[in-house]
């Protein structure tokens, strides 16, 4: 059974835990870009395949990066693949890329900022969490 753990909810990015039978299966990142294709979108399959005039009407990506500290099997990572196409909103002008990382020591680490911004780098994100003292921390766990 796949459940999902929010562990972060900021305006433009979300961090979940994906767990598969009570254990982290991997972090799923979502994160709004607020812009379109960019060149190095557009060479990725199925966009390679496409019409430009099709691939430019999008004018809002959300990446979604799932996350985990070896490759995952073609099973969970049809499931994942799956499962988020469906949970983000997508329409003619919004549209998502699903992209599978490794992080070795991604579960070395406790879920706090410093642990976050090296998932984002390492997915190659310039999102940058910045620090904020932790009555905001609870606030911002909140939906």
């Amino acid at each position: 059974m796949i459940s999902l753990h929010r562990i972060l909810r900021l305006r433009d990015l979300e961090i979940f835990h994906v767990l598969k039978n009570g254990n982290i299966l991997a972090y799923v990142v979502i994160e709004d870009t607020r812009n379109p294709f960019t060149e190095e979108d557009k060479k990725m399959d199925p966009l390679c395949y496409m019409d430009e005039e099709d691939i430019n009407k999008t004018l809002n990506v959300l990446r979604i990066s799932l996350v985990n500290d070896e490759a995952l099997t073609e099973e969970d990572s049809f499931t994942l693949r799956t499962y988020f196409s469906d949970f983000v909103n997508h329409t003619n002008l919004t549209n998502f890329i699903i992209k599978e990382y490794i992080q070795e020591d991604l579960y070395d680490h406790d879920d706090n900022i410093e642990s976050f911004n090296k998932i984002l780098q390492n997915i190659g994100s310039n999102y940058i969490i910045k620090e904020f003292d932790e009555k905001n921390w609870i606030y911002l766990s909140q939906d």
